[in-house]
């Protein structure tokens, strides 16, 4: 039994064998010495449980820094394979991936006796049908042209009297087989139409592959259209105007000759009423796709060429399963049965089966190879028929999100040299040669796509895996238009239905205004029932194909509620919200009548904080916060911009300042996971660096009431103090008005050191006869004041106080001019409200008694 290492009992570990050992019967090497093991008196002194174990420095690729040597460059392996490194080692080792154990049935066992297997016969037909097109045709037209054939020779040669419908067997029969051989005609007019298009017009412009396209969709209808022009073209006069017709029967049309013209008519009107409705239908798609799909597609087929060629110089630097073993089993995932040098096998996982089918799959894919190889020297494509290309090895990855990581991780480590944590245009200069300078550039810009300068590793992760998920989602949104199109489709298709039936009825009616009256009252009645859901579609088609404001995959903003978008359909589309990840389904027609706010497509954005402080901030503490977080912005220049904006957006009720803080992020916020990571960066820089200033929240800072720093307590004072204070208060409050002068308080000190003398009481009416016999200038005439002693204060009827007149000159003149100007105005006042007669006195002359 082992025991422990530590045990007092234990001699030391035991021998470890040779790791090296390449004994082909297992025999390990001879064992490492044993170190005598002699303890301590008083324990364990260190490093006794040490033995010289053997240990291999080991190369691993899991590092933030670059795996290329200073100076190394591409054209130093310019002459290596950059073709696939796959193959045996001679050992054969390889270390496959987890896969099914059980031995699939053969087809016999399963189906021992299969009711729709061919025979003989119908493998030859098969083979006879599917080898081309005009093999195809002869055996769909050459049987009923046949049968046909046989009446008109029966009619020239047996029975030359032959009638149908007063007309000639032989035309009638004639008439059939064009009728029957003019539908393959014009199936094959159809089919050639789209290559003569685009060799004619491709002439002039090179953009016409999308408009031959769409010919090569309306083969069908375009053939129908055909089919029916020729039918009904040869139908009158073939039955009306040939040779055996008697000169008073030319051009007499009977009865059942015109029923059946007006159902061809009915044909061809329908034929080219469907044709409208599929060329409207495959317009729409083309023009949504071109308008939509076009740019992003260019877009991320760009950046798969730039990967591309960073992974085809990757290769020539590095060569595959070398420095970046790991990366490159990840990448090449899906050749779990190929011979991976280096790769260990465990023991029981290598059948002679999957030996076998990993030989198969290396063996096609060099025969591949070879024909990829040949193809490539005929056109000049090397990515044509070539499995091992880096094109089509960068497409495979980015299939998956950790084939995806790989790749970044290998392309990125394999630019940067040792010792570097980020990539930068020199390298890449340095790396791809002088003469490749502007493509080194382009696939630089493509890649920095916040335009810092430099890409660090989980920037080239990051932008890999939005390629990959954006590639997926384009497929997605492609598929949920299809089915969209689709069920348009489907409903102009009905609307179509509905207007032939309508059309070969009327066409047999010999009254046409009745029929069209009562289906005009059919359709009015049925108007009622279908308006609202006609209404809802129309809705959601002019939403769907006009406006279109997002797509699968998107983050979007409806009414304050944060969803991503999974499936669109033409009546309604499927959410997922982003906070409880519930599935949400919202007709079209009701998100037309609102406001959608799409993150995904918007550019760089920006967010604003409302932070509230001390109404005892100053300038230059807000100045220095706006300072602080430019420099987190530039220290942080990969998620946010340099630009920070800080303003005093409100007072409030002068309590508080309330701060406007404007951050730029680099990218939008359809990331959820990395817009919180973000935010919450910038929340704790903006709260250390409001710690570091300082800047309080509102109430200055200060310790609350009651606290170590702020205690409660009271203080006796006496009350002339006490008023004295408050007397204080008042004068200091009333200093800072804006109209405050130490004259006036001044005079208010004078008046209060001064006695007050009484002021004498205004006259009132009953006074006014005794004071009528008093005399009065002649110059002011009855009943007048003059101004002037008014002014000057000697009037009796405006008496002074005597304590004004003692005044002393000087800053008191102009209070008491004051005084007297408010006594002048309030005199003037009460004197235009009085009457001016004068009274009459008893017994003097003129009074109107004596009178």
């Amino acid at each position: 039994m082992v025991k422990s290492p530590t045990s007092p009992k234990s001699k030391g570990f035991l021998p470890i064998p040779n790791m090296n050992s390449n004994d082909p019967r297992g025999n390990m090497n001879p064992p490492l010495p044993i170190p005598s093991y002699q303890p301590s008196p008083g324990g364990y002194s260190n490093g006794e449980h040490i033995v010289n174990i053997p240990l291999t420095p080991i190369k691993t690729s899991v590092s933030s820094t670059g795996a290329r040597k200073e100076g190394q460059t591409m054209n130093e392996y310019s002459n290596t394979n950059n073709g696939s490194q796959l193959g045996s080692d001679g050992n054969g080792d390889f270390q496959p991936s987890y896969i099914g154990r059980r031995r699939a049935k053969s087809d016999a066992v399963l189906n021992p006796q299969d009711e729709g297997a061919l025979t003989t016969m119908g493998k030859i037909y098969d083979k006879i049908l599917k080898f081309s097109i005009l093999t195809r045709y002869i055996l769909y037209i050459v049987p009923l042209s046949l049968v046909f054939v046989i009446p008109i020779i029966v009619s020239i040669y047996g029975a030359p009297n032959a009638k149908i419908g007063g007309v000639r067997m032989l035309w009638f029969f004639a008439w059939l087989e064009i009728v029957w051989c003019s539908l393959w005609l014009s199936k094959l007019v159809a089919k050639a139409l789209p290559l003569v298009f685009q060799t004619l017009v491709g002439v002039i412009s090179s953009s016409v592959k999308k408009y031959s396209q769409i010919i090569k969709a309306l083969e069908l209808p375009l053939s129908l259209v055909g089919w029916a022009v020729a039918s009904l073209c040869s139908f009158l006069p073939l039955m009306t105007r040939n040779v055996d017709v008697t000169p008073e029967r030319l051009g007499v049309i009977d009865p059942w000759m015109n029923r059946l013209n007006k159902f061809l008519v009915s044909c061809l009107v329908t034929a080219v009423i469907w044709f409208c409705e599929r060329l409207l239908i495959r317009i729409v798609s083309v023009s949504y796709y071109r308008r939509q799909f076009e740019s992003r597609i260019k877009t991320n087929k760009e950046n798969v060429k730039v990967l591309a060629e960073l992974y085809e110089i990757s290769r020539n630097l590095f060569p595959e399963y070398t420095e970046f073993r790991e990366e490159d089993y990840i990448i090449h995932q899906g050749l779990h049965t190929l011979n991976i040098p280096g790769l260990k096998r465990v023991s029981g996982t290598a059948t002679p089966m999957r030996a076998f089918l990993g030989g198969v799959n290396a063996v096609q894919g060099k025969v591949t190879s070879v024909f990829g190889n040949i193809a490539q020297e005929v056109t000049g494509n090397k990515n044509l028929m070539n499995p091992n290309s880096s094109y089509a090895t960068t497409i495979e990855a980015l299939r998956r999100k950790v084939s995806a990581e790989a790749l970044a991780r290998r392309i990125w480590m394999s630019f940067v040299p040792e010792g570097s944590y980020a990539l930068t245009l020199n390298d890449l200069k340095e790396v791809m040669g002088p003469e490749r300078e502007r493509q080194a550039e382009s696939c630089f810009r493509m890649i920095d796509t916040d335009g810092n300068g430099d890409i660090s590793l989980e920037e080239m992760i990051m932008h890999c895996v939005n390629l990959q998920q954006d590639r997926k989602k384009v497929t997605r949104s492609l598929q949920d238009v299809d089915n969209a199109i689709s069920a348009l489709d489907s409903v102009l298709s009905f609307i179509v239905f509905v207007i032939t039936i309508l059309i070969f009825v009327i066409a047999q009616q010999s009254s046409v205004g009745a029929t069209l009256a009562g289906a005009g009252t059919v359709l009015i009645s049925l108007s009622f029932c279908f308006a609202i859901t006609a209404q809802e579609i129309l809705a959601s088609c002019i939403f769907l194909f006009v406006k279109h404001p997002y797509d699968v995959g998107d983050r979007i903003d409806v009414d304050e509620n944060k969803y991503i978008v999974e499936h669109i359909s033409l009546l309604y589309t499927v959410f997922k919200r982003v906070d409880t990840n519930k599935t949400t389904q919202i007709p079209n027609n009701v998100l037309n009548m609102k406001t959608l706010e799409n993150v995904t497509r918007s550019g760089s954005m920006k967010e604003s904080l409302m932070v509230p402080v001390s109404f005892d901030t100053s300038f230059e503490d807000i100045t220095k916060l706006k300072y602080e977080l430019m420099l987190f912005a530039q220290e942080n220049s990969r998620d946010f911009e340099p630009e920070v904006e800080v303003e005093v957006q409100s007072i409030n009720d002068l309590d508080r300042l309330i701060l406007r803080i404007e951050t730029r992020y680099r990218s939008n916020w359809s990331n959820e996971i990395l817009t919180m990571q973000r935010r919450n960066r910038f929340m704790l820089a903006l709260v250390a660096i409001l710690r570091r200033i300082p800047i309080y929240c509102p109430g200055g800072g200060d310790p609350i009431v009651g606290e170590v720093g702020r205690p409660m307590y009271t203080v006796a004072i006496p009350d002339t103090a006490a008023r004295e204070n408050m007397a204080n208060t008042a004068k200091d409050k009333k200093k800072k008005r804006w109209d405050y002068s130490d004259s006036e308080e001044s005079d208010k000190e004078e008046e209060e050191e001064e006695p007050r003398t009484p002021v004498p009481r205004r006259k009132s009416s009953s006074d006014e006869t005794a004071v009528s016999s008093r005399p009065t200038p002649t110059s002011l005439g009855a009943g007048s004041m003059s101004m002037a002693s008014m002014m000057s204060g000697s009037s009796p009827y405006m008496p002074v106080p005597e304590s004004r007149d003692r005044r002393p000159s000087g800053g008191s003149n102009r209070s008491r001019r004051e005084d007297q100007v408010e006594e002048v105005r309030s005199m003037l006042s009460r004197e235009a409200t009085r009457g001016r007669r004068r009274k009459p006195v008893p017994g003097q002359l003129g009074s109107p008694a004596q009178i």
